[in-house]
């Protein structure tokens, strides 16, 4: 169901947004690792959530997980670089929350730049497929609570990778239960 007007989802590039930095950032990214969780809902402030939004949220972080990603991750089939960051990134490993804010704003605001996002306008009957692993959305809320509603399929993927080849590791949640994603054999 798409609205009259409004409704657009925003993909953006963060292997653009990796390549774009000063030397001296990518440097410094390529050597971060952050904290990740589902406990937080970086668009909606808890106090502005309605009945049925709080117990959305609340089914969205009845398991809570907190994992540690690289900042920096390395797509498993391109080997290109890219920024792994995002609302679910909270905090740089070894800095203060006040410390890691300022610096996950700074890359942050890489991957917002209007040159390495996509504005896209839904249309019915439509399939768009990005890859999650060197892109972030974002729906934007612009169409007056007019109905809105789309199907989001999420497949299961690799553990991501950092520059080192070190992989993300799990604090807190088990998603063992989700099914890696099959990778094709080449013949």
């Amino acid at each position: 169901t798409i609205p009259p007007y409004g409704g657009e989802t925003l993909i953006a590039d963060a292997a653009a947004a990796y390549r774009d930095l000063p030397e001296p950032l990518r440097a410094l990214a390529d050597t971060l690792w952050a904290e990740h969780t589902n406990d937080y809902d970086y668009a909606v402030p808890e106090e502005a959530l309605d009945e049925q939004q709080a117990a959305a949220r609340a089914q969205f972080t009845s398991i809570k997980y907190r994992t540690v990603h690289p900042v920096v991750r390395v797509h498993p089939l391109t080997g290109e670089r890219g920024l792994f960051i995002g609302g679910f990134a909270q905090r740089v490993v070894g800095l203060s929350t006040g410390e890691s804010r300022g610096l996950l704003d700074l890359f942050q605001s890489y991957v917002t730049r209007p040159e390495n996002v996509l504005r896209h306008r839904w249309s019915e009957n439509q399939l768009v497929i990005f890859d999650n692993r060197i892109t972030q959305h974002y729906a934007i809320d612009n169409y007056d609570g007019l109905p809105r509603r789309l199907h989001r399929v999420t497949v299961a993927g690799d553990v991501p990778v950092g520059v080192e080849g070190k992989e993300s590791y799990s604090i807190e949640g088990d998603a063992a239960h989700y099914t890696p994603a099959a990778t094709p054999v080449a013949a």
